[in-house]
């Protein structure tokens, strides 16, 4: 029996995708299922007796594109239920993986979802050390290139030392974030009056120390950095956890758009609605307020907001229940592990998170939407990423300056 709705299958004729040499576009070392059959995610192939995960490559494995075009398939969503168009691709992959000191190679052919192929290799966001360009090695002449060359030629080493800073701070916060502070075998969740992070997540965390973190500007992190840090990368797993896997330019622009209602002091009124808890900063505020994000909303056309249980109940860690009732799979945990990473970089390292996301000047986002109180859309850049995914993020420009 499926447990998958398949309201049609159809052949593709996109110029998006070739038979031939692809590549994962994933962070480094994390991995994706490969499934013996299209249309399968986490979720439903759980339920799905006919259906197994064959392959966990990274994105160092070797992919090649065999289907002549992608099955676009309605697929539920594991996060909400409703069904939304995917593309699966079948491939045959080839990667090798070292358990207890043993190396293994794995290959063999199944199907991925789309979003994670590329036919170009990609840089991750938070990735391992990356080699500069030698502009003069070792024993050789200078090159004569001048100073704006070899800076540019630099900044892929500088990014990834940066990006190392990041991500060992992440690991130094794991355990003081995003705590399940309800009971995920409940249907119901009991937030009280008022805000339910205040109410849920703010006890928790004030009964929390402060680790001894130096931020970019060289100050020690505070306990209003720490409940920042929580409060959105909560807001911005709950909001965005199903569009990850398109590319971590979404879930960064939802960040960066928080960050800009809570820089701008002249319109605070208008982003920090409800009353709030003096331990929070402004940005725990602008990620909390449920004017402004609709999953702190308790319930939204009378019944239970599902997105709450999501944020108050976030996958942060492997051997415990998260919002499913269930222990987190892998792709769930590398979905918290990047949020909590960006999270991270907003606020301990603002200057290169700005610098990230420079682009991004805007106050306004939705998905899916024919149009925003006139507002024009725009589409930024993060790094080498076109925010341009209408179903996940929609930019729009109401002429204000950040």
């Amino acid at each position: 029996m499926r447990f998958i709705a398949l309201l049609f299958i159809l052949f593709s004729t996109s110029a998006s995708w070739a038979k031939g040499k692809a590549y994962l576009d994933m962070e480094d070392d994390q991995i994706i299922s490969v499934f013996n059959q299209p249309g399968m995610n986490w979720k439903n192939c759980a339920k799905d007796p006919a259906c197994r995960s064959v392959a966990w490559p990274d994105n160092t494995a070797e992919i090649e594109i065999i289907s002549d075009y992608p099955q676009r398939m309605q697929v539920e969503s594991p996060y909400t239920g409703e069904l939304q168009e995917e593309e699966y691709l079948e491939v045959k992959y080839r990667y090798k993986r070292t358990v207890d000191g043993k190396v293994y190679t794995q290959e063999g052919q199944g199907w991925v979802d789309a979003a994670y192929v590329s036919l170009k290799k990609r840089s991750s966001f938070y990735g391992k050390t990356t080699e500069p360009s030698k502009d003069c090695p070792p024993g050789s002449k200078p090159s004569g290139k001048g100073p704006k060359e070899v800076q540019k030629n630099l900044a892929p080493f500088e990014r990834a030392l940066s990006n190392t800073s990041v991500t060992e701070t992440t690991k130094l916060l794991k355990e003081h974030v995003g705590a399940c502070v309800i009971d995920p075998k409940k249907n119901a969740v009991s937030a009280g009056s008022g805000n339910p992070y205040d109410n849920l997540v703010l006890p928790h965390l004030q009964k929390k120390g402060v680790p001894q973190i130096i931020k970019e500007d060289g100050k020690a992190m505070t306990k209003k950095d720490l409940i920042d840090i929580d409060a959105l990368a909560r807001t911005i797993y709950a909001e965005m956890a199903q569009c990850y896997k398109h590319g971590l330019h979404y879930p960064m622009t939802v960040a960066k758009i928080a960050v800009n209602r809570a820089n701008e002091d002249r319109r605070a009124k208008e982003f920090i609605r409800g009353t709030h808890s003096s331990a929070k900063g402004d940005l725990a505020k602008v990620a909390t307020s449920p004017t402004q994000f609709s999953l702190w909303l308790t319930t939204i056309n009378g019944k239970p907001n599902n997105s709450l249980r999501q944020a108050l109940c976030p996958p942060a860690d492997k051997s415990k229940a998260f919002w499913t009732g269930n222990a987190p799979p892998p792709f769930e945990l590398d979905i918290w592990e990047n949020t909590l990473r960006i999270a991270t970089e907003a606020v301990l390292f603002p200057k290169k998170f700005n610098s990230r996301t420079q682009q991004i000047k805007q106050f306004h986002y939705t998905s899916g939407m024919p149009g925003f109180y006139g507002m024009k859309q725009v589409f930024p850049w993060i790094e080498d990423r076109k925010v341009s995914k209408n179903a996940c993020v929609q930019v729009w420009d109401d002429g204000a300056k950040s």
